[in-house]
């Protein structure tokens, strides 16, 4: 991908498309330009304009976790198995964010927690995208700013 992702070939990224292709892939976790969720961390003020971080991060997302966001597997006492990042610790109650939900467990149900070294990220992010729509993804990913206009021009 690096040897494809040449600046020539991202100067020629419709941004406007690679917005349409984070929504779809990457907003229900990560946040840009304001728009997306707040799962995973906010990409607008990382390092984004360098295309070996981009694609560290995109092709294998477990290679480098940072703590507060690796996957913990919970087992319930009812029997339930529980899979997402945990947020905030009461001492009563801990919050675990699913990829669908958020949820709010009593600490005296949760039989045992274990950390995972996995990212919740899944895997293979360009596997169902071509060529065209990995620029426009990563052309987007390292926009300084939004495209405004359909033409979506790039930085």
């Amino acid at each position: 991908y690096k040897q494809k992702l040449t600046p020539e070939t991202l100067a020629k990224a419709d941004l406007v498309a690679g917005r349409e292709l984070f929504k779809k892939t990457c907003a229900n976790c990560h946040r840009l330009f304001g728009e997306g969720e707040k799962i995973a961390p906010d990409l607008t003020g990382s390092n984004r304009d360098n295309l070996d971080y981009l694609l560290i991060n995109m092709i294998d997302p477990s290679a480098e976790v940072p703590q507060t966001f690796k996957v913990s597997v919970v087992v319930m006492q009812d029997g339930r198995v529980l899979t997402g990042v945990l947020g905030r610790d009461d001492g009563q109650t801990v919050d675990l964010q699913t990829a669908q939900e958020k949820l709010t467990l009593r600490k005296a149900e949760i039989e045992e927690t274990k950390t995972s070294p996995l990212s919740l990220m899944p895997d293979g992010q360009f596997e169902k995208l071509t060529d065209e729509q990995v620029r426009d993804l990563v052309g987007y990913l390292q926009a300084r700013h939004p495209p405004s206009s359909p033409a979506g021009t790039k930085k």
